[in-house]
């Protein structure tokens, strides 16, 4: 009987039977290698039990004292969440697209690697991937994201030991949390608010949906850029988590026909405090370093309150725009070729070059009425303006000068011009123009210097210079206060005479002659020291610093925190002819507002870490509790010099008060308060208007003036360019707050005077007025106003320094 077998059968045993010892023998030189290679990397791998300490980057935030949101720097949008606060269905549509198998698997695919491995070694190229969510949270936490074998089997090795040692809970949180999605936004929370501007739990079917979909390449497939490619990934995510039976098939019809609404949101911030934030950001790359700051997760809680701030903001530009209503319209910004026909897409186009600046609104005018004009603005809207927004606008001519008054839309504008729009109520609009001049405002509490709001200029992002702090200016006549407290503690009174007659004085290297005069050109006869400050009388207060002497006032001025370098050495020291800060003027008028402490500056209230430890805390110097202006203190306290005694601020805040009552600050009395006092300040050619004020609770300081120093204008003056903006900020920061006047300290007397003489007086005489006195100063009748034997000048103060 023959064989069964053939030549060609014994032929293919052999064959399978050397493929098979060939397999054989690479699957064990494969496991040989992954062995020995495993040997090798193990030990270089990192310590799971870390994962859970590791920090995530997370950017700076700066927030208001009670926690609002400012601003945020960093490089990345994170806002860790708990797997409780993740919407079911996010959980079931991100395992249908990256990892079914996640709850079972033990942190790898086999198949999957043997797979991608094959791919890869037939095309010899890194490509193929089959990352289960264990082993990218291994990439992301750990490794480096670039493709190479070694890497991969680290990240095998890796993805084992943690899935090992954590659960798959906190394995699945760690990856809601760190994998990027595009546009910044890392983690799914981040990723919610960056494409819809809303939380997690806020998200439909639709939309978590398209979330999931974006691990895998969330640079092709994010919806902003790539809508069609993000539309083409969610649908197959939903047909997963239909597949699944995660959802039903209404559910599916209904999120798959949905449109993709995604767009692009920026951070809500609760307070405009671009300055502020500017300076937190600086104070924590100096003190922490550029990369801790960015990606630390730090919190920074600054001392401004945000209805302070707000009222700023408000005050500022409203001030400034007033300031440019008075002298007149500039003219368009540009103008555009449209016609009735071109289209809104054409007029976006052309609005692209232009940003919102300070409030303002960017628009193109597409109708000229007889008393009206129609505009199409940056935020895609048609808006009309009346006659009551355009009737300002007679053409600039120069500061002091404007063009005839318009009768009709056309003699201001035509269509297609660029212009800037305000809005200033609802449904009603005005024709605006950025302001030339700047600005700047510093409130502090005079308790402590923190400082509740601080706004540098009109908009940060056009100029970013910090005037409040940085813009060194002339204070002209609101520098004068420090002199007059000066005098005061020479033994001066209130109610010493001085002369307002003319004045011829040696100035300068060369002896030039000095002829100051008065703002109003008028002179006057003896007048006294409550009169020359409330109505700011030059000649009088030139001849009160002559009488104390200039060093004396320099080393006095010390007390307030002015460095005697910053102060000129000759009589036109009283009309603040020194260049100093708003901030530097700020805590200079604190002293009178809190009884006479030197206060320190501060806007970092602390400092919070990722975690929430605080790393940081002020340790401000505050009013002693012994004082009348006190506030309660929390912890251990650091009290502040007494610069002045509490009988010196007090005849100094009621010389003030004069100022308001019956001087150059009368335009406060419309906030109907008798607890303000304050100054108002012009320097020469009205190239700086100022107003310093306070009340028991803030003290304010605005300045006004051009970048590079130049007149404002005739008649724009502290009264008129710089109170109005305090007033309205003092209007609305102390809305609510009990009307309190100035306590009066012990050593206070009063006593009838004749107002002409300065001398005591009768109740009865035509004349007769009270004034305040510190104890043992009151004049003697018949006798002359040499001052008494008061306090001296003691040992100059040095300044402390600023924040």
């Amino acid at each position: 009987m023959a064989s069964s077998s053939t030549p060609g059968g014994s032929l293919k045993r052999r064959i399978g039977f050397r493929l098979l010892l060939v397999f054989f023998g690479l699957f064990a030189a494969g496991v040989l290698v992954a062995t020995v290679t495993s040997l090798v990397l193990a030990p270089t791998l990192p310590a799971v039990h870390n994962i859970t300490r590791k920090r995530l980057k997370a950017p700076l935030q700066v927030l208001t004292r009670h926690g609002a949101l400012v601003a945020q720097f960093g490089n990345e949008e994170r806002m860790p969440v708990t797997l409780k606060q993740v919407p079911p269905l996010l959980v079931q549509a991100v395992l249908a697209a990256e990892d079914r198998s996640f709850y079972t698997n033990p942190g790898i695919d086999l198949l999957g690697i043997f797979r991608a491995a094959w791919v890869d070694i037939v095309t010899g190229r890194k490509a193929q991937g089959a990352s289960t969510i264990t082993m990218q949270v291994a990439r992301n936490y750990f490794l480096s994201p670039h493709k190479t074998f070694t890497r991969k089997i680290k990240e095998v090795l890796l993805s084992f030991k943690i899935a090992r040692e954590l659960t798959k809970n906190q394995i699945l949180t760690l990856y809601l949390n760190k994998i990027f999605l595009g546009n910044h936004a890392y983690g799914f929370e981040a990723a919610a608010h960056v494409y819809y501007g809303k939380p997690l739990e806020k998200l439909d079917i639709a939309q978590l949906a398209m979330l999931a979909g974006l691990p895998q390449a969330p640079s092709l497939d994010n919806p902003i850029d790539h809508p069609h490619n993000a539309q083409a990934r969610r649908h197959y995510v939903l047909g997963r988590m239909l597949a699944l039976g995660d959802i039903t098939q209404a559910q599916y019809t209904q999120a798959d026909t949905s449109p993709v609404a995604a767009r692009l949101h920026m951070i809500h911030y609760h307070v405009r405090a671009p300055y502020v934030a500017e300076m937190v950001r600086e104070y924590m790359v100096k003190h922490f370093g550029k990369k801790k700051t960015y990606d630390g997760g730090y919190r920074v809680y600054t001392t401004i309150g945000a209805h302070e701030q707000k009222a700023a903001d408000q005050a500022v530009e409203d001030g400034l725009i007033a300031y440019s209503h008075r002298h007149g319209y500039y003219g368009p910004t540009a103008t555009v070729a449209i016609d009735a026909q071109t289209s809104p897409h054409r007029l976006n186009r052309d609005l692209r070059h232009y940003t919102t600046v300070g409030g303002l609104i960017p628009a193109i005018v597409t109708t000229v009425g007889y008393h009206s004009v129609q505009a199409y603005d940056l935020d895609r809207r048609s808006v009309q303006i009346g006659w009551s927004g355009l009737s300002w606008a007679a053409p600039f001519i120069n500061v002091n000068a404007e063009g005839p008054a318009p009768k009709q839309a056309s003699d201001i504008l035509k269509v297609g011009d660029v212009i800037y729009l305000q809005h200033v109520a609802p449904g009603q609009w005005a024709l605006a123009q950025i302001p030339k001049p700047y600005a700047a405002l510093v409130s502090l509490r005079p308790d402590d210097g923190s400082v509740a709001a601080l706004v540098g200029g009109f908009d940060f992002y056009s100029d970013n210079f910090n005037n409040a702090t940085q813009a060194y200016r002339q204070p002209g006549s609101s520098f004068k206060p420090f002199v007059y407290s000066a005098a005061i503690a020479k033994g001066y009174t209130a109610a010493s005479l001085f002369s307002g007659a003319p004045i011829v004085a040696l100035s300068g290297a060369h002896g030039e002659l000095w002829r100051p005069h008065n703002f109003s050109e008028h002179f006057r006869g003896l007048t006294r020291m409550r009169v020359g400050l409330a109505q700011s009388i030059n000649l009088v207060s030139i001849r009160i610093l002559r009488a104390i002497g200039i060093g004396y006032a320099i080393r006095y001025a010390e007390r307030f925190g002015f460095r005697a370098s910053q102060l000129p050495h000759s009589l036109s020291l009283v009309l603040g002819s020194a260049t100093l800060t708003p901030l530097e003027m700020a805590r200079g008028y604190t002293v009178f507002a809190n009884g006479g402490f030197r206060i320190r500056p501060y806007f970092i209230r602390k400092i919070v870490d990722e975690r929430g430890k605080t790393l940081w805390r002020a340790k401000p110097l505050v009013v002693p509790p012994a004082s009348d202006m006190a506030a309660p203190i929390v912890g251990t306290p650091h009290f502040a010099v007494q610069a002045i005694s509490p009988q010196n601020a007090y005849i100094m805040t009621s010389m003030m008060q004069s100022v308001i009552r019956s001087g150059t600050g009368q335009l406060a009395l419309a906030l109907k308060r008798v607890d303000l006092a304050g100054k108002t300040g012009t320097s020469n050619h009205e190239r700086n208007a100022w107003f310093s004020g306070f009340s028991p609770t803030l003290e304010t300081t605005v300045w006004v003036g051009f970048p590079v120093p130049k007149s404002l204008g005739h008649y724009e003056v502290g009264a008129h360019a710089a109170l109005p903006i305090w007033v309205q900020y003092m209007g609305a920061a102390l809305a609510g707050t009990p009307d309190t006047p100035f306590v009066k300290p012990r050593g206070i007397v009063t006593a009838t005077i004749n107002r002409d003489t300065g001398l005591p007086c009768s109740k009865t005489n035509p004349a007769a007025m009270r004034e305040y006195f510190i104890k043992g100063t009151v004049p003697k009748k018949g006798g002359r106003h040499s001052p008494s034997t008061g306090p001296q000048p003691t040992q100059s103060v040095r300044s402390s320094g600023l924040f």
